[in-house]
């Protein structure tokens, strides 16, 4: 396993999603990007249009404004790929093609993930990347809604049906790049 690229998906982490109930996880999420675990980080960055289908079809018309799809700063830094949606999921064309690059023409076998909105955003990541073969390793404690604890409960409840329990990745306390070879090394165990 140490040729493997442990990659990191930040689902939408943009001031336009931070509000009072995922404002908290940003210190959380810079502090776990600090100790430099990772060895890329890839951010999505949701932009709303008028022609979205969210817009079209939900009339939801936050995200509009650069000041809204801005990365927050804190996590800036530590991004060293950028890729923009206007989807829910943040496997766009732009992404897969980023993370073959990253693994010399190869999908990697996992990436982790944490972000917002669990339930939407973070969620049909999760269940694209499952889809394409590729383990979505979702970390739960560092993701948030900014609609509240209920829609990331959900969002959590729905992963651990739709892509499975293995997972889903409670631990908070990363502490070095150990704890990350033992989440995958747990994980791969009880795949087939």
């Amino acid at each position: 396993m140490t040729d493997r690229k442990d990659i990191l998906i930040i689902v939408d982490v943009q001031k336009g999603f931070t509000k009072k109930f995922t404002v908290e996880k940003i210190p959380c999420i810079e502090d776990l990007l600090s100790r430099r675990v990772f060895d890329t980080v890839i951010a999505t960055k949701y932009w709303n249009t008028p022609d979205s289908n969210i817009s079209r079809l939900m009339g939801w018309k936050d995200l509009c404004t650069e000041e809204e799809q801005m990365l927050v700063p804190e996590i800036v830094p530590y991004v060293d790929h950028v890729t923009e949606k206007n989807i829910y999921s943040g496997v766009t064309p732009e992404l897969v093609a980023l993370l073959k690059k990253l693994g010399d023409g190869q999908l990697p076998e996992y990436v982790f993930l944490l972000g917002f909105d669990t339930e939407c955003c973070l969620l049909s990541t999760a269940a694209d990347l499952f889809e394409m073969g590729v383990r979505p390793l979702v970390l739960t404690e560092y993701s948030g809604s900014h609609d509240g604890p209920k829609y990331h409960d959900a969002g959590v409840i729905a992963m651990e049906h739709l892509i499975g329990p293995d997972f889903l990745i409670g631990k908070d306390d990363i502490k070095c790049k150990e704890d990350i070879r033992t989440i995958v090394l747990d994980v791969m165990s009880k795949s087939v």
